[in-house]
């Protein structure tokens, strides 16, 4: 249990902006951990940010404009922007129209380019009319789904992790998954899905097996895409998958609302 609590702790540390300061020890077990908490932190934003949408629909006259608008940046806010960053990052690369090698040098550089400025905001103006049409066209539904869409994004991003291999041998990236024990990680993750997932379909939410589907679809295309134009995984790249697939899951939301 202790390695499972400070498992979802380092999930915090990592992948969200709450300021945990305590170290804790990266052993197999802890990091293993980390990766499977990684769904329940999408959960527990999610959540959040719903539970405030609820208190201002409920509690003022905001608009929808304006309550899309405070969604997209409580998203942003939550995960301290590390999953726009590596989007950032990846269409400065990919765009750099250079070979493998030459994608992987740029995708390291700490600079922001053209293309990355250009790509995010193109990505946050998507993501805040799925929203804001979202939430015009079903309000009660939009709640479910602002808690649904999050925790889906990041079993994504698990699959990607668990079955790519790094793009190179150094790196964040290459370390953790040197130091996770997938067998493990498969169980947890497998275990903490069915359990989740059974309480959401308990409320009769079916759409839930469609948003799953797309993200599974997502998964397969920008797997295959990484290999072809990066040779494998890197934080950045699984960083940028969280916000396709946020984008996609919204427009999906948007056509079964």
């Amino acid at each position: 249990m202790k390695n499972a609590s400070q498992g979802f702790l380092l999930a915090w540390q990592f992948f969200s902006f709450v300021p945990i300061k305590k170290q804790f020890d990266m052993n197999k077990s802890s990091i293993t951990w980390m990766y499977a908490s990684l769904p329940l932190i999408g959960l527990a934003i999610g959540s959040l940010l719903s539970g405030g949408a609820y208190v201002l629909m409920s509690y003022s006259d905001i608009s929808d404009l304006l309550l899309s608008i405070l969604l997209v940046v409580g998203m942003v806010i939550f995960t301290g922007g590390l999953h726009l960053d590596g989007f950032i990052d990846m269409c400065d690369a990919f765009f750099s129209y250079g070979d493998k090698e030459k994608r992987l040098q740029v995708l390291d550089d700490p600079r922001t380019g053209a293309f990355g400025v250009l790509g995010i905001v193109s990505l946050l103006l998507l993501k805040l009319g799925f929203v804001y049409e979202a939430l015009v066209q079903g309000q009660l539904a939009m709640l479910v789904y602002i808690v649904m869409i999050p925790y889906i994004a990041r079993i994504g991003m698990l699959v990607y992790f668990v079955t790519m291999n790094t793009s190179k041998q150094t790196g964040l990236a290459a370390y953790f998954k040197a130091q996770v024990v997938t067998k493990q990680l498969v169980i947890y993750s497998a275990v903490l899905f069915t359990l989740l997932s059974a309480a959401l379909l308990y409320t009769g939410i079916y759409s839930f097996f469609i948003l799953v589907a797309v993200m599974f679809a997502v998964v397969v295309v920008y797997r295959k895409w990484s290999y072809r134009n990066f040779g494998g995984m890197s934080g950045d790249l699984l960083g940028a998958l969280g916000e396709i697939l946020e984008v996609m899951l919204w427009l999906t939301a948007l056509l079964c609302i």
